[in-house]
């Protein structure tokens, strides 16, 4: 029997895809004009997942609609300020770097590099444990990437987990997946013998996941959530 917090992708996930028209995530006013940062377009999953925690901590369930908040809403601007939240930065932004140069499996001799598999397996998945043992989701970046180019730092993606289930050495853990919304999503993966290097199932992309960190979260209120009406 695997722990759980009463979480559900279909009822308490954002009902609306993590794809965004080419939209600046914020504009900054300043004297010479407003300048632009940031581009919707490359997605906005750590905003949508730390939207979807705050939802579940105030004990409200998401806007029931399947369209996505245009840009200039409140909605909009909440997702996108959570997103800089969820990059915790600069720490948050250095970890993801640190984990794209690794491998998985752990290298040297007497003074051991450990690779994303025993990072994983060894020091984060008991993170994952005790929040979710607690009653609480937990936002977890995933690594897609191994790559020494800080241009890649976006093929990262962010999701929130909120269920694991051990059998034996082999663990599952439930996420909510923005790219897929309404869906169950898992990770998949053997406990046994991490240094070596361990393969994650991950059934919400085709894409490699070399593996996942936890990510710090306060919450914040979700109430700019239902507002989707455009400021002019």
């Amino acid at each position: 029997m695997g722990t759980l917090t009463g979480f559900a992708p279909n009822t308490n996930g954002l009902h609306y895809p993590n794809s965004w028209p080419s939209e600046p995530d914020i504009t900054i006013a300043t004297p010479f004009g407003s300048i632009p940062i940031g581009d919707a377009s490359n997605g906005l999953c750590g905003g949508m997942a730390f939207a979807a925690a705050d939802l579940f901590v105030a004990k409200r369930l998401p806007p029931g609609t399947s369209d996505n908040p245009p840009a200039g809403s409140p909605a909009f601007d909440y997702i996108v300020r959570r997103l800089i939240d969820s990059f915790n930065i600069p720490a948050g932004v250095a970890q993801y770097y640190e984990w794209m140069v690794l491998g998985r499996a752990d290298v040297g001799f007497g003074l051991v590099i450990h690779g994303t598999s025993y990072r994983t397996v060894e020091e984060e998945l008991p993170k994952l444990r005790r929040t979710i043992d607690q009653g609480s989701p937990c936002p977890l970046g995933l690594i897609l990437v191994n790559s020494t180019n800080p241009a890649d730092l976006g093929k990262n993606h962010q999701v929130l987990a909120y269920a694991y289930d051990d059998s034996g050495s082999t663990t599952t853990v439930s996420v909510y997946d923005s790219n897929v919304p309404d869906t169950e999503v898992t990770i998949t993966f053997s406990t046994a013998h991490p240094e070596r290097g361990t393969t994650f199932a991950y059934s919400g992309n085709e894409a490699e996941l070399f593996g996942f960190f936890t990510v710090p979260y306060r919450p914040s209120d979700p109430n700019p959530l239902f507002d989707m009406n455009v400021r002019r």
